[in-house]
């Protein structure tokens, strides 16, 4: 891998190792993105369906709950004009319910739901059928028989129509509970996803840093540790290069600077040989010349003691022709008396 990236500028490099970071990370924010979309499209079905029906029915069964006990009241008054009293109320309640009852049919889609809502449906018949006849015998004053409704009739009648509206109601908070939950899931599966991607991003981060540092420092490296041999005085050293980049063509100089300093030192080096050679040599002929002179000094001096030898005896001729001379003279004098 590092040869690889050798090969490659170091400019290309880092933009190459940035542009994959970058990629990386638009990965996870696209990622987070889409899961946080995941997660407000589930809340937002949650809020459209199961707890919007909720609610509904919940209101649903606050009218039917007043209902019973304002029927019960009724009935067991003996204020003959509380029906009237509350006749508008009670026509108000029943028209919310029925169009709750249609609000919530329309919201209906699981087989479960369909089922309760037809059970629940059926019990408001026949509760609504017992009421108003137990009404109607309280309206006519007969109160026995109403009474003897309200005992057998209404209330068991009233009774299962609110079990069956707090069946489709416990329904409905168990889908709630269920789309809670997944909406848990989801957020908890989408944090691990975030977290997962985060460590791989930060660990390929890592990994690219590393990479990208040993490719560009080893190579700087071991051109300091050459040039630094050179400047020691050590061209011995050997450069391999494999690498393309701004630090292989340094090394690539190095290895060229030192070569060509490697040739001129042994230019040098030969011509210092050549030097020390001919210096030899004049050496030795002055060495000769030397000996010569000496040889020739010598000889002028036994010349010189020859010649003060030559004198001596030239002295000593002329001595002896002056006394010779002399003599002659002498001589003649001697002849001449």
């Amino acid at each position: 891998m590092i040869k690889f990236m050798n090969n490659i500028h170091i400019g290309r490099r880092l933009g190459l190792g940035f542009a994959v970071i970058l990629f990386f990370a638009m990965i996870t924010i696209i990622v987070s993105i889409n899961r946080l979309n995941t997660v407000s499209h589930a809340a937002q079905e949650l809020l459209d369906e199961p707890l919007a029906v909720e609610r509904m029915i919940g209101d649903w069964y606050r009218n039917i709950h007043t209902a019973i006990r304002r029927t019960q009241a009724i009935i067991k008054s003996s204020d003959p004009s509380l029906a009237a009293f509350f006749n508008e109320e009670a026509v108000s309640a029943t028209k919310s319910s029925t169009e709750i009852q249609k609000k919530v049919e329309e919201h209906m889609q699981t087989a479960q739901e369909k089922a309760l809502f037809n059970t629940l449906g059926e019990k408001r018949k026949e509760y609504l059928r017992i009421r108003d006849q137990a009404l109607a015998f309280k309206k006519l004053g007969k109160l026995d028989e109403a009474n003897q409704t309200l005992e057998q009739q209404y209330i068991p009648a009233s009774k299962a129509y609110s079990d069956a509206v707090e069946a489709l109601l416990a329904e409905q908070r168990r889908q709630i509970s269920e789309e809670t939950a997944r909406i848990a899931a989801i957020s908890v599966a989408s944090r691990n996803l975030m977290i997962a991607l985060g460590v791989i991003m930060l660990l390929f981060g890592a990994a690219c840093a590393i990479l990208l540092g040993r490719s560009i420092t080893r190579p700087l490296a071991r051109a300091v540790e050459v040039a630094r041999r050179v400047a020691a005085g050590d061209l011995t050293s050997e450069v391999h290069n494999e690498s393309r980049d701004e630090t292989g063509q340094l090394l690539e100089a190095l290895r060229e600077m030192n070569g060509n300093l490697s040739r001129l030192v042994g230019g040098v080096r030969t011509s210092t040989d050549t030097m020390s050679v001919a210096a030899h040599e004049i050496a030795v002929g002055n060495a000769d010349l030397s000996r010569r002179t000496e040889s020739q000094a010598s000889s002028l001096e036994e010349t010189s003691s020859t010649m003060e030898e030559l004198t001596s005896t030239v002295k000593q001729n002329a001595d002896n022709a002056r006394q010779a001379n002399q003599l002659v003279v002498s001589a003649s004098g001697i002849a001449v008396k």
